[in-house]
């Protein structure tokens, strides 16, 4: 039996967790790194007008905001780190434990539910003038210890994907 890499084991990770929202994998090679992608959608008053960052303009009742975590290795990425709600870090050679990949599945189920919640809010409430997802990183290493304490953290290192 092939050996599972870090991309097939988030993808079951993912499926597994069923969660709430759209989401996509995507491996950066080039940069040595791995993208979740994911998707809100809501719905907003047609009468407001909604802009987002780049100034462009809402034109239908529904909005949809896309955010994303990376993966990566900090040796070999030139990542924009400022691109990514939360960049991972790991060691591309030696590989990542199973236990950090379950933790981030199920912090990420928070955030977006948190974050979907406040998106809503922003689309009906006018005066709320901006949305941005949070990631807090101490809830997250909490989850983490979580995890360990009750003994359901795998620290088996599941591969980097081989070209």
């Amino acid at each position: 039996m092939a050996k599972e890499d870090l991309i097939e084991y988030i993808t079951t990770v993912l499926e597994e967790a069923n969660l709430e929202f759209d989401w996509l994998i995507q491996w950066n090679k080039r940069q040595h790194g791995i993208e979740i992608y994911f998707t809100l959608f809501v719905e907003t008053d047609s009468s407001e007008v909604i802009e987002d960052v780049e100034g462009t303009v809402s034109e239908n009742d529904i909005i949809e905001f896309e955010d994303g975590i990376v993966f990566y290795d900090p040796t070999k990425s030139k990542i924009e780190l400022e691109d990514y709600l939360i960049g991972i870090p790991f060691d591309s050679k030696k590989g990542i434990e199973k236990g950090l990949i379950e933790a981030v599945a199920k912090y990420l189920r928070i955030v977006v539910t948190e974050g979907h919640a406040d998106l809503m809010d922003f689309a009906t409430d006018p005066t709320i003038e901006s949305f941005e997802m949070n990631w807090d990183q101490q809830a997250f290493l909490g989850t983490i210890e979580t995890l360990k304490e009750t003994g359901r953290y795998d620290a088996t290192l599941v591969s980097y994907p081989k070209y």
